[in-house]
């Protein structure tokens, strides 16, 4: 449980009005860096359901990767990975709460949030560009 705690916080640390936002997509882009995508896909009293990914220009060569599904419970204060897709890897959808897999894919997700975090992103509302 400390990982989906750990990653709740780096995820309202990137976008921190979040439990707010409306279903849509927005973009964080620095400069430098490839463009950070998220897709709201549903907003409910105590849960969002959200998409968080990269797209690479030549969609031929590389799929949207890493491309993940995340669960975020605002009472609990917790979010986890609920199906993603990682390099060199087949879609990984967690159909129950095994623990391997679960602890490999939320890892990802709470080193690549802080990795987000360091180069400076930020999914602010009212910074945000929608994507075209």
């Amino acid at each position: 449980m400390d990982l989906y705690e750990q990653n709740y916080i780096l995820l309202r640390l990137l976008a921190p009005t979040l439990k707010s936002m409306p279903e849509d997509e927005f973009v964080s882009d620095v400069t430098g860096c490839l463009p950070v995508y998220m897709q709201i896909v549903s907003q409910e009293k105590y849960t969002t359901t959200l998409m968080l990914t990269y797209r690479f220009e030549n969609r031929s060569f590389y799929p949207k990767q890493p491309d993940l599904t995340i669960r975020v419970y605002h009472d609990a204060k917790t979010a986890e990975v609920m199906s993603g897709f990682l390099h060199g890897q087949r879609r990984c959808l967690r159909k129950s709460r095994e623990l391997v897999t679960g602890l490999q894919i939320n890892r990802f997700l709470y080193k690549w949030l802080r990795y987000c975090l360091y180069r400076g992103h930020e999914l602010v509302e009212s910074r945000m560009s929608r994507s075209l």
